[in-house]
């Protein structure tokens, strides 16, 4: 899966240079028990559940970027073509979108283009995990669709190709043995593999608010552990100053410093973990 999305991203059309100003008083990660959002300054993902559906959409629109996909009971998905764009307003602080009311769940503050630390120990692969993720990505390539959004506490993916969907929204936590990984949101249809899924935790605000609990026993660096409750354990392999490597259940997963302003299409401030302080408006 990593290296397919490494492969995307290097095909995907370069982010623009201007941001759309609308999300900008809505930034965050919002949830409910049926619906998930992320907004930055240039993008939006949201994702709901009905009784028998389960839909999101992506929305850029400095680059002209409105896709929803629809999963359905039976394996069907669907790409509507006239698409509205989102209706999202704040009301006594909560943010509805297209008729769903959601809390906040994490601050987000975009930033300018800043160094990001070095791996020179082990003390450091935590802090670096972290903030290494940070930032925004997308575009598009003919009929490939492509978003990802990784927060301080949360890792958020819309793909779209010929050969798969995989839409998710995740929480994550990090320390110097590797990273836990919780998906409480996940659409996925692969036609590699037959897999067809459509899932939401049962308790999705919970999950989406709580701060993940290590247990570091779970980290085993010669494979990826899965834990009862849905967790998945990567584990460190190495580091070196500019990369770190973590068993990804099935292959390594490369994790490298951002070198430069073309590495991200938006930068998101680093926030040590113990200092969020979430602020509704």
């Amino acid at each position: 899966m990593k290296k397919f999305v490494t492969v995307v991203i290097v095909m995907l059309v370069s982010c623009v240079s201007y941001i759309e100003a609308r999300f900008s008083d809505y930034r965050g990660v919002w949830a409910s028990d049926d619906a998930e959002a992320v907004i930055t300054d240039s993008v939006c993902i949201f994702w709901t559940k009905t009784d028998s559906t389960m839909q999101a959409t992506l929305e850029v629109p400095s680059e002209g970027i409105l896709h929803k996909t629809i999963f359905a009971k039976g394996g069907k998905v669907s790409f509507p073509e006239n698409v509205r764009p989102l209706d999202i307003v704040l009301s006594k602080n909560r943010l509805v979108v297209d008729g769903r009311t959601l809390v906040k769940v994490e601050d987000i503050e975009t930033v300018a283009p800043y160094e990001m630390k070095e791996c020179k120990s082990k003390y450091d692969v935590g802090d670096c995990l972290q903030q290494w993720r940070l930032g925004v990505d997308y575009g598009t390539d003919g009929n490939v669709v492509y978003c990802e959004v990784n927060t301080n506490r949360h890792m958020m993916v819309y793909m779209v190709n010929q050969a798969m969907v995989y839409i998710r929204a995740a929480a994550t936590r990090n320390n110097s043995n590797g990273t836990l990984f919780f998906q409480n949101i996940r659409m996925m249809k692969n036609s590699n593999t037959g897999e067809y899924t459509m899932a939401v935790e049962p308790h999705n605000l919970a999950a989406a608010r709580n701060d993940l609990e290590i247990d570091n026993s779970q980290f085993q660096p010669d494979k990826c552990t899965f834990t009862p409750d849905g967790g998945i354990y990567w584990s460190l392999i190495s580091f070196e100053p500019d990369r770190i490597l973590i068993n990804g259940c099935g292959e390594t997963y490369h994790v490298d410093r951002p070198l430069g302003s073309d590495d991200r299409c938006e930068w998101i401030k680093f926030v040590p973990y113990g200092n969020e302080r979430l602020t509704i408006r």
